[in-house]
């Protein structure tokens, strides 16, 4: 890396001597104007230039061994030469050529030959002893510098700046002044000789100190005052100087550079001026945090110009290293505080998913039991326990809202009071409560102990107010916000919880009422149809029995007169026979629907053979359809299979689909029994090995039609309700209860079937739908050798 001479040079732009710093490379780097007027060149046209273009060959062949020999050279190459210059003058001058003091840099010296005296040599030498000095500060600077920057401890970078200041500058004090205000600043900082005393920690007030010296020092100025008591800016610090033994000092600022926040802003009695810039670019004006001072003590000291600049130098690297010293523990802060947020912050999420936990878990719990004695007791106890209270209670008011019950609590550290009723005009916290619908904590005195925290919240929906729930706790205390959103969720979560144990005790008592009364209906309908079926029963006998007596004395020729009256009562008991026959089916159809609604008796399976059942079924009802002109037909298919069922409930509903066949269809109508099988192949291993496919039924439909009637689409789920008969729709006045559909639909459902209808085109056709699939007799335990062995059997 080239050595920058930049910060030697201002030693010799006052020098008479000319001097040329030249490279290792051979380039001019740096000339003073002396040497600019003996060359008749600007230090533009040097600058930059190879010295063998510039400089005599003599002269660069000794500068040339002057480099060559730069460790074993004493003293400084020495001559004489002539200078052409460009307007065509000669001069003759003496030279002499340095290559020991700076690093891969070698200085020219040129003077005049007739101004050539004895102390040219000694003027070299001074020049070498001063670029040696400077390169010896310099380095000194840098160490310096590297040792307040590697450290990010306030403490450290004062300590290290005032010691290596007073030990590079040799002087008896070296110190910081903080600036606390516009007059006032202590140090807070020192370096001194053992033989003078301290000033730290002295605080200085110095109403000298005002806005011209603050402005001097903003403008990055270091002050060098030889003599103390001369000095123009002492005023009321001429005292301390004396106390502290001063004689000569120098004073550099400490600047730092702060962003203004708007135009109108000053820093530290700055001109507010400075600040002011574009909209878009707000300027930094520097901030002066405090002085760096050194104090000569011993003798008075005419400070140099290359130690004010490296005083000034050191004070910037200060402030700099106490800037970045700043934002460092600004950052550190801003992290702890950041650490203190993080923490605090997951703090309260755990203490919010704890509550919530909490929440969920007693919720869960209120909502398992529909016993409100156990919710509320439940509520309180959970509270009680997770909050840490001394007590938590529920209580409710009285009809007239006078008085105030606490019935149920969880004490922990406080007696119980359960049971205890009080007037609530004593008591306005509780009206609060109710009022504002919110929660209140007072302090107030509890019944059996002293003052204590209450913690009120309403238990109460949309419908009405319920009760309060009350939190005791120490009067000191003061619930979080999680704590309180905890109590008022639990608290909505016990009025819904109490009001679906109330919904719930009320739809039990309904269930149970409805249940009583059902019950008194099947025992009304009981005793009714007993005690109908008692007086019916003789009415049927004694009509018999007439029957027979005018039946025997009509046999006997001696009697005629019971011969007419069998002739003239006939048709009466006739009547009698036939309205006892109908109440006694009543009364059996009640009977029977009783039975079935309450699925009390068990069912008699048994096998049977509708080819053998079905025309004994139908044999009670071939008179009526012979005298009404009717045609019934039965089709029963040639492979019908047996059907296990219950046999009396099967007769049960057949009968009634005819019946109401009979009875509904006009003369000359049709009636059909028909039974259809639903086919399902499936697959079955012979006994020599293979498989094949046969057809198996799968369900069994018992259809009854009849023609002549239709009934309304809107009608036909209706029929089947209990009492229920189609208006206008009974062109032959037959009548009827209305039980026997809905009886033969109930019947059908016990035996796994389903009974429905269909009814269009003038005829309407009743399903009775039974399942074979599962039954004993489709188990297949052999294959038959061929589909028509199997058919005719």
């Amino acid at each position: 890396m080239p050595f920058d001479v930049q910060p030697f040079w201002a030693l010799f732009d006052e020098s008479l001597d000319g001097v040329v710093a030249i490279d290792a490379t051979g380039c001019i780097v740096g000339c003073n104007a002396s040497a600019c007027g003996l060359l008749g060149r600007s230090r533009e046209m040097l600058v930059g230039q190879p010295a063998a273009n510039v400089l005599p060959a003599s002269l660069c062949l000794d500068l040339q061994r002057s480099q060559a020999s730069r460790q074993a050279s004493t003293e400084p190459l020495q001559g004489k030469l002539d200078l052409f210059a460009e307007d065509g003058t000669t001069r003759r001058v003496a030279y002499g050529i340095s290559s020991r003091v700076l690093p891969d840099l070698s200085l020219v010296m040129l003077r005049e030959a007739g101004h050539v005296g004895a102390n040219f040599p000694a003027n070299c030498q001074q020049i070498e002893d001063l670029l040696r000095q400077q390169a010896q500060r310099e380095r000194v600077l840098r160490d310096i510098t590297q040792r307040i920057r590697q450290s990010l401890s306030v403490e450290t970078i004062l300590s290290t700046a005032v010691e290596e200041v007073r030990r590079l500058l040799q002087v008896d004090r070296a110190l910081i002044f903080r600036l606390i205000s516009a007059e006032t600043g202590v140090v807070i900082q020192e370096s001194v000789h053992p033989a003078y005393p301290l000033t730290l920690e002295i605080e200085l007030e110095d109403r000298c100190f005002g806005s011209s010296c603050r402005a001097f020092y903003q403008q990055h100025k270091t002050r060098l005052v030889p003599d103390v008591y001369q000095d123009a800016w002492a005023g009321c610090l001429a005292d301390h100087m004396q106390q502290f033994r001063v004689k000569s000092k120098m004073v550099a600022a400490i600047l730092q550079r702060r962003s203004l926040q708007s135009p109108d802003q000053t820093t530290n009695g700055g001109n507010a001026a400075e600040g002011v810039g574009d909209a878009g670019n707000v300027p930094e004006m520097p901030m002066l945090w405090g002085l760096l001072i050194v104090h000569s003590c011993e003798t008075h000291r005419q400070w140099q110009t290359s130690e004010a600049d490296l005083l000034q130098h050191i004070a910037d690297q200060l402030a700099i290293a106490l800037q970045q010293a700043e934002l460092y523990n600004q950052v550190r802060q801003l992290n702890l505080n950041l650490e203190d947020k993080v923490q605090q912050r997951t703090a309260e999420l755990e203490r919010s998913l704890n509550y919530e936990a909490m929440l969920r878990r007693i919720s869960d719990r209120l909502r398992d039991s529909l016993d409100e004695h156990q919710i509320l007791q439940t509520a309180v106890q959970e509270l009680a326990e997770q909050l840490h209270l001394s007590s938590c209670e529920v209580g409710f008011f009285s009809d007239d809202d006078k008085t105030y019950q606490i019935a149920y609590e969880f004490p922990i550290h406080l007696p119980p009071v359960r049971g205890l009723e009080f007037r609530c005009e004593d008591h306005h916290d509780l009206q609060a409560c109710i009022d504002a619908q919110s929660y209140t904590h007072i302090c107030g005195q509890h019944p059996l102990a002293d003052w204590v925290g209450l913690f009120r919240c309403p238990i109460a929906d949309e419908q009405d107010n319920l009760g309060i729930l009350t939190l005791v706790c120490p009067a000191e205390r003061v619930f979080t916000e999680q704590e309180i959103r905890l109590a008022e969720q639990v608290a909505i979560q016990c009025a819904i919880a109490i009001r679906q144990s109330r919904l719930f005790q009320a739809a039990q008592a309904q269930v149970a009422e409805l249940e009583r009364l059902n019950q008194l209906k099947d025992d009304f309908l009981n005793t009714v149809s007993h005690e109908l079926r008692t007086p019916l029963s003789n009415i049927s006998m004694a009509t018999q029995m007439l029957e027979i007596t005018l039946r025997d004395m009509t046999n006997s020729v001696t009697e005629p007169l019971a011969v007419q009256l069998l002739r003239h009562t006939a048709p009466f008991v006739q009547i009698l026979k036939e309205e006892s026959l109908r109440e006694t089916s009543l009364i059996n159809d009640l009977l029977e629907l009783a039975r079935v609604d309450s699925e009390t008796e068990p069912l008699l399976w048994t096998t049977v053979n509708l080819r053998d059942i079905l025309p004994h079924i139908a044999e009670p009802f071939l008179q009526y359809v012979h005298n009404q002109q009717q045609h019934l037909e039965i089709q029963v298919p040639n492979d019908l299979k047996p059907l296990t069922t219950d046999l009396s409930y099967l007769e049960r509903i057949l009968s009634e689909l005819l019946h109401n066949a009979c009875k509904y269809t006009p003369a000359a109508g049709e009636i059909q029994v028909r039974i259809e099988q639903d086919i399902e192949d499936i697959k079955a291993e012979q006994t020599g090995g293979g498989a094949e496919a046969i057809s198996v039924p799968r369900q069994l439909r018992i259809c009854v039609t009849n023609t002549g009637v239709e009934i309304p689409a809107e009608e036909r789920d209706r029929i089947f309700e209990k009492f229920y008969r189609i208006p206008n729709n009974d062109p032959w006045k037959y009548g009827g209860t209305g039980l026997g559909l809905a009886l033969a639909r109930k019947l059908a459902v016990l035996i796994g079937g389903q009974l429905s209808v269909k009814s269009a085109s003038g005829q309407t056709t009743f399903v009775l739908a039974l399942p074979l699939a599962g039954q004993p007799h489709d188990v297949i335990t052999a294959i038959p050798a061929s589909r028509d062995t199997h058919a005719n059997a």
